[in-house]
């Protein structure tokens, strides 16, 4: 309403001018005409405020087309393959990695193949490894040199000639047994492998119908020449039933490694496994894995990379062995040799007839006092049913038997009738002519060794 009374003053002002030039008729205000409508809007809308940045210049992204001749990632494609030969041994084994962290595994000897994916790590390693390899031409004719063809198509390395690098050398070689096997050559009878341990690298032997052994260590880049003689094995295998052997022997032994028997040749030719044979071996199996272990033996005296073993409390070889409450000790070989001392002399050695050896054992395991599981051996850690007690004053009986070691402890032997064969025995061996010393008895004691063989895991075989 103020613009319109603004406007107005204005008009008469006007009005006013154009009649002091020229004096026209007045005319009363109230003549004059009155606007029906403001001459500005009433409400006000501003105009669109623009975003755009004045010289500042515009951008146009555009993706370009893929090359028509690109190709997809090659998943399929390998990125390492080794191949693995001993041509003495028969050994031909080959490995394919790929792009996509999928391994094959083939042995050629025999056509058997295995996949294992997720092994990134394995394939990175040996990219790593096989380039600085140094390797030496393959002297003519050697065919009990370990031989490698390697190929690695992304980088174009590749190289070929006698592998001698003991770490490779055992590495392919646990790589390749883990996942197909253990080789032994073409047409063997028996073989033998031993997986790796703190004291000597994985090593193998196999005999041949006709007498021929092979020997050899995972780590050497060449097999130990061919011997012919192994009559012991081959006659130790004759006397074998088959049909009392099991698929596995095996002690809870910590840190052994694993060990696969191959017994071929007959009807059910068969892979046993083993562990811990000095507590797991059957009597049964025990000859021909003694002559097993001293063919290996003497293979393994001749590696600087092998460490002497620590006795063991079972001697492989040994039938029965008893440790007295007193301190007294004796012990019964498979040659019926037995050896007897009481802890403070020197041993005396005398030969039992085969009658007796087979009498004391039998009649022990006869007994139901012996179980398999070497429970005299457990310690307080170990016994979950806290009924070992190995610290204190007992009497231990191991005997061999046809499911492996049996054992059982006695904390007062002065009247355990089971054992009075072995004491009249071993009294004999050590010129005792008093009685077997009495201890007072532990009820506590006597409490355990009656829960102990209760609760042994398997029982011995009886007669009836």
């Amino acid at each position: 309403m103020r613009n319109f009374w603004f406007i107005l003053l204005i008009l008469i002002a006007g009005l006013l001018a154009a009649c002091a030039d020229d004096p026209a008729e007045q005319t009363s205000l109230t003549e004059l005409p009155v606007p029906t409508s403001p001459v500005i809007p009433a409400t006000f809308t501003p105009a669109p405020r623009s975003s755009r940045i004045d010289n500042v210049p515009v951008v146009t992204v555009t993706q370009a087309p893929l090359p028509a001749t690109s190709t997809p990632i090659p998943f399929g494609a390998n990125v390492v393959e080794v191949r693995l030969t001993t041509p003495s041994l028969g050994y031909d084994r080959r490995l394919q990695g790929g792009v996509s962290s999928r391994i094959i595994l083939v042995d050629e000897s025999n056509g058997f193949s295995l996949q294992r994916d997720n092994q990134a790590s394995v394939l990175l390693d040996l990219q790593q490894a096989l380039p600085e390899l140094v390797l030496e031409p393959v002297p003519e004719g050697c065919d009990t040199c370990v031989q490698i063809a390697y190929n690695l198509p992304f980088s174009g390395v590749e190289g070929e000639g006698w592998l001698r690098d003991p770490v490779l050398l055992a590495s392919l070689e646990n790589y390749f047994t883990t996942t197909l096997g253990p080789h032994f050559p073409t047409g063997s009878l028996i073989g033998l492998r031993r997986s790796a341990s703190p004291y000597a690298p994985a090593h193998s032997l196999a005999v041949m119908p006709d007498g021929r052994l092979f020997r050899w260590l995972a780590n050497e880049g060449e097999v130990a020449p061919v011997s012919t003689a192994a009559p012991a094995l081959l006659a130790a295998y004759e006397q074998l039933d088959p049909q009392a052997l099991a698929q596995q022997y095996t002690a809870p032994c910590p840190g052994l490694p694993l060990e696969s028997l191959l017994l071929a040749g007959r009807d059910d030719e068969r892979l046993i496994s083993l562990f811990c044979p000095e507590f797991a071996v059957s009597v049964e199996l025990q000859p021909l894995y003694v002559a097993l272990d001293a063919a290996l033996n003497e293979l393994l005296a001749g590696s600087e990379s092998v460490l002497p073993r620590p006795p063991v409390a079972f001697p492989l070889d040994a039938v029965l062995d008893y440790q007295r409450i007193d301190g007294a000790q004796i012990t019964i070989f498979m040659d019926d040799t037995a050896v007897a001392t009481n802890g403070s002399t020197e041993p005396i050695t005398t030969t039992l007839s085969s009658s007796q050896v087979v009498s004391l054992t039998t009649n022990l395991l006869a007994s139901g006092s012996l179980r398999t599981g070497l429970n005299t051996f457990l310690t307080a850690e170990d016994d979950t049913s806290a009924t070992s007690t190995p610290n204190a004053p007992r009497s231990v009986v191991l005997v061999r038997g046809p499911a492996g070691v049996y054992d059982a402890q006695w904390f007062n032997t002065a009247n355990v009738e089971v054992l009075a064969e072995l004491n009249a025995l071993l009294n004999q061996m050590l010129s005792l002519d008093t009685a077997v010393p009495e201890i007072t008895p532990d009820p506590s004691a006597e409490a355990t060794v009656t829960a102990t063989v209760e609760a042994s895991s398997s029982p011995a075989p009886t007669d009836e």
